[in-house]
């Protein structure tokens, strides 16, 4: 922890002089690269040693005339710095910016800036955000526990800050980033997801917790600068696949997803979702008991409440007990658009049942099953029948009604 405290202190004391006599290519403002890779690397936290191991790891590859690979990290132990990596080494490049500096990776005012920063001073004609830390799945993302200790205050990266940093750092640059991926726990969901349309073409995220190493970066770093010409689609799908490589050749990681997902088809999963609550709200009275067993059927993960929606929608789409075509329509509309969404994935042989997107659902209206207050401030929630459905069918009382009472 304190031996790499020291070591960034040096980079700081030579930046100057490795900008002279290194490749062009970490200058600010040179050349056009291909890609531009991101990473928000907010271990101001117990995951310290994983966010040094992460750099580490893309420091074996680091980048070249094609590939900038950019990361601000921020550690428990030291101020924030931005770094440019390198092979075999990381610069740092914040100088103008003021860093290294104590930076509180919950303020999404820092996300921006570090968006705006790096694509103006690394431009590129494909641009990777990874945000990196703890998540929460819709209830947020990024804490910092220097400010915390600070303040006093827990905060963290609400899902309405997500898209204000993206949306503020869309609006400055005029980049629509081409992936952004949440190395970060419980994220697929399409309340997350909802939070980045229009600000990225694809999202790599997991509906289960991710490991404290996170995603594979030296396998990354070498399989995008081998083809740095790949898309955004094509990098999406070389997380995923790295990502479940490299668990699965692990002794004992049993429990992890990974999945990709195309924006194209956020407005289908929206209003799918959107039909699908409103259909289930009609029918609580009828088929409550039957709806619960069909949500208890489907994958759920580390917080019981995140079900799988693809699944959810299959077991009420296969329920012979129930008997309402418009119900049944709305299931199979959800399923089509998770399908459709959903172009890549990766799942361990206790998420063998994961279709690529969880949803928020509580079953029961007691323990962690009951409704989270701060869900009703969720825009994906509000914008949707979900919320409602959701109030309703976990507050209910009872769950003793038949089909037909």
């Amino acid at each position: 922890m304190r031996e790499f405290g020291r070591r960034l202190v040096a980079l700081a004391a030579v930046a100057m002089l490795a900008v002279m006599i290194v490749p062009a290519t970490i200058s600010a403002g040179d050349e056009r690269a291909e890609w531009t890779f991101m990473v928000y690397l907010d271990a101001d936290n117990n995951l310290e040693t994983y966010g040094i191991m992460n750099i580490e790891w893309l420091e074996t590859v680091g980048s070249d005339e094609n590939v900038n690979f950019v990361v601000l990290l921020d550690t428990y132990g030291e101020p924030a710095d931005l770094l440019y990596v390198r092979e075999g080494t990381s610069d740092s490049v914040g100088e103008a910016y003021g860093y290294p500096m104590e930076v509180d990776m919950s303020d999404p005012v820092v996300l921006e800036e570090f968006i705006v920063n790096t694509c103006t001073d690394y431009p590129a004609d494909k641009y990777a955000l990874i945000l990196w830390d703890h998540g929460g799945g819709w209830r947020g993302l990024c804490w910092d526990d220097t400010t915390e200790e600070e303040t006093g205050l827990n905060e963290c990266i609400t899902m309405v800050e997500l898209r204000d940093a993206l949306l503020d750092a869309k609006e400055e640059t005029g980049i629509v980033l081409d992936v952004v991926g949440f190395d970060l726990c419980l994220m697929a969901m399409p309340e997350v997801a909802y939070q980045v349309r229009d600000c990225a073409d694809y999202v790599v995220f997991s509906e289960e917790t991710v490991p404290g190493a996170g995603f594979p970066y030296d396998a990354i770093a070498r399989d995008l600068v081998a083809d740095a010409g790949m898309d955004g689609k094509g990098l999406s799908e070389v997380i995923v696949n790295d990502y479940g490589d490299y668990y699965s050749s692990l002794a004992g990681w049993v429990d992890w997803t990974i999945s990709a997902f195309d924006m194209d088809y956020m407005d289908d999963i929206f209003y799918a979702v959107d039909d699908l609550g409103t259909e289930l709200l009609e029918s609580l009275r009828a088929y409550m008991n039957l709806i619960q067993q069909d949500l208890i059927g489907a994958q759920e993960y580390y917080y019981p409440y995140n079900v799988d929606l693809k699944g959810f929608a299959m077991n009420l789409l296969a329920d012979d007990n129930i008997d309402n075509d418009e119900l049944k329509d709305a299931a199979e509309r959800v399923i089509e658009a998770v399908e459709g969404g959903v172009f890549a994935m990766y799942n361990s042989i206790h998420n063998d049942e994961s279709h690529g997107i969880a949803i928020y659902a509580p079953s029961t209206n007691d323990g962690m099953h009951s409704i989270k207050d701060d869900y009703v401030d969720v825009p994906f929630a509000q914008d949707t029948s979900w919320y409602e459905f959701v109030l309703k069918f976990s507050s209910w009382e009872g769950r003793t009604w038949g089909r037909d009472k």
